[in-house]
């Protein structure tokens, strides 16, 4: 079992997420933006961590970027669906290049999140 926390705005979805990870036992931790998230972060410590790129507050590259800064080893998977003016593809390779271990882009194949986790969580010393 891993400790996982999930970042994104939408409920719906950040609850489906927890849903579908809880079935591989995994303990889910929920923040609907960058700031709560990285707040459940400084007292608590997790083994993967899921967010979006597009959010309110602090988006999720803005999360990359302060994670990968402050915890070298985290593993990070960025999810997105993209912006009314932003193009997935573009936000998604600066993720990569910050250094998420795995981007995905919404809708999410659930099938295909359960195995970027199981992968990134496998990287782990």
């Amino acid at each position: 079992m891993s400790r996982i926390l999930v970042i994104d705005d939408e409920p719906h979805l950040r609850t489906l997420i927890q849903k579908f990870l809880l079935l591989d036992d995994h303990e889910v931790d929920l923040a609907e933006d960058g700031n709560k998230g990285l707040k459940l972060i400084e007292g608590n410590s997790y083994d993967l961590v899921i967010t979006d790129i597009v959010m309110p507050e602090k988006d999720g590259l803005e999360v990359v970027m302060e994670l990968k800064q402050l915890f070298p080893n985290i593993r990070i998977i960025v999810i997105s669906g993209g912006g009314e003016r932003l193009n997935i593809q573009d936000l998604l390779k600066m993720a990569r290049l910050m250094g998420a271990d795995r981007v995905m882009s919404k809708p999410l194949d659930f099938i295909k999140l359960q195995s970027a986790v199981r992968e990134v969580l496998a990287m782990q010393s």
